[in-house]
C-alpha cells in the first residue's frame, strides 16, 4: 500500500510540473503590432519591415522567457534576410570583455574558460546563450556594448568616476551627459515609487540617473563605431526595455552620435488576459515600431 501510495503522488507531482509547463506562454500566445499601420502582424512580417533599418533595438523585459525566445526567433528571421551582413549587440556583455568574446566565436577558447572570464548574467544559459551560439554558428560578430558594470555601480555609489584606474578608462565612453527632460522624469517616477525592487530614495536619484546613462552612452558609442566602420552592417541589439522605449536612452544617444542612422525600435508591453490591449495601444505605440504583447509570468524577487 505504501509503494502505491508513493507511486500515486509521484504521478501528481509530474501531472502538476507538466501541467505548469505547459501553462508558460510561448511565441505564439504574443500579438505584435506595427505602429505604422496599427495591424497585428507575424514575426515575420516584423523581420520584413525592419529590412531598411540601420540598427535595431530588441527591447525586454529580463525575466520573460517568451521574449527571449522571441528574440532568438527574430535573430533567426534577421539572419534570413541579411546573413553576414548582420551583427549582434548585447546589453549582456561588457566592453571589457569583448576580446574573450571574439576569442570564443573564434572557436580559440571553450565556453568554460569564456564563462570563467566573462561575467555572464545570472541566467545567461537559459536567456542568451543561444543568441550567442546562433552568432557563433554562423561566424557573425557579436558587440560587448556595455559598460563595465563595476565603472557604473561606482558612479552610483561615489557619484564620480575621476580616480578610475587608467586601465579602465578605456571603456568609459567619450562622452557622457545625464539631462533633465521626459527619459529623467520617467526614471525618477519608476525609481521612486513604491512597488519598484530597486526602490532609492530621491536624495540620490541625481548620481543613480547618471550611471543609468553613462550606460546608455556606452552602449551607444559602442554601437556607433562600430558602424561606422562597417557601414554595410545591419545591428540588432537586445538591451533591457527601458534604455530604448519612445526612442529614449540608449537610442536618443545613438541618434544624436548621428541623426542619419534609421533606428527601429521593438518594445514589449503586458498582453491583459482578456487580450483587450488595444485599451492602451493608443499610448503604447508611441514607445516603438512594433509593440510586442505578450503574457507576462510573475518571477520571484
Amino acid at each position: 500500500m505504501k509503494k502505491f501510495f508513493k507511486f500515486l503522488c509521484m504521478c501528481l507531482i509530474m501531472s502538476m510540473a507538466e501541467s505548469a509547463h505547459a501553462a508558460l506562454p510561448t511565441v505564439k500566445d504574443t500579438v505584435i503590432i506595427s505602429a505604422a499601420d496599427n495591424k497585428p502582424i507575424t514575426l515575420a512580417k516584423m523581420a520584413e519591415g525592419l529590412v531598411d533599418y540601420d540598427v535595431l533595438f530588441f527591447g525586454e523585459f529580463h525575466d520573460q522567457d517568451v521574449l527571449h525566445e522571441l528574440e532568438y526567433e527574430l535573430l533567426q528571421q534577421l539572419y534570413t534576410i541579411h546573413g553576414d551582413k548582420l551583427v549582434l549587440s548585447l546589453e549582456m556583455f561588457e566592453a571589457d570583455n569583448q576580446s574573450v568574446l571574439d576569442e570564443y566565436l573564434a572557436g580559440k577558447i571553450s565556453e568554460e574558460d569564456f564563462l570563467g572570464k566573462s561575467r555572464p548574467w545570472p541566467r545567461y544559459k537559459t536567456d542568451y546563450r543561444q543568441l550567442v551560439e546562433f552568432a557563433k554558428e554562423h561566424n557573425l560578430p557579436v558587440i560587448a556594448s556595455n559598460i563595465p558594470r563595476f565603472l557604473a555601480s561606482r558612479l552610483a555609489k561615489e557619484g564620480t568616476l575621476e580616480d578610475v584606474e587608467e586601465q579602465d578608462k578605456q571603456y568609459l565612453p567619450v562622452r557622457t551627459y545625464a539631462p533633465a527632460g521626459k527619459y529623467k522624469e520617467k526614471f525618477t517616477a519608476y525609481m521612486t515609487k513604491g512597488q519598484t525592487p530597486m526602490r532609492i530614495p530621491q536624495a540620490r536619484i541625481d548620481q543613480v540617473f547618471a550611471a543609468q546613462c553613462i550606460k546608455d552612452d556606452k552602449m551607444a558609442e559602442s554601437i556607433f563605431y562600430y558602424w561606422q566602420n562597417n557601414q554595410d552592417k545591419v545591428i540588432f541589439h537586445v538591451n533591457g526595455c527601458f534604455h530604448s522605449d519612445g526612442h529614449l536612452g540608449t537610442v536618443e544617444k545613438l541618434e544624436a552620435l548621428n541623426p542619419a542612422l534609421k533606428v527601429g525600435v521593438i518594445t514589449p508591453k503586458d498582453l491583459p488576459e482578456a487580450k483587450s490591449y488595444m485599451k492602451t495601444y493608443a499610448s503604447d505605440k508611441s514607445d516603438g515600431e512594433y509593440i510586442i504583447y505578450f503574457p507576462r509570468v510573475a518571477k520571484e524577487q
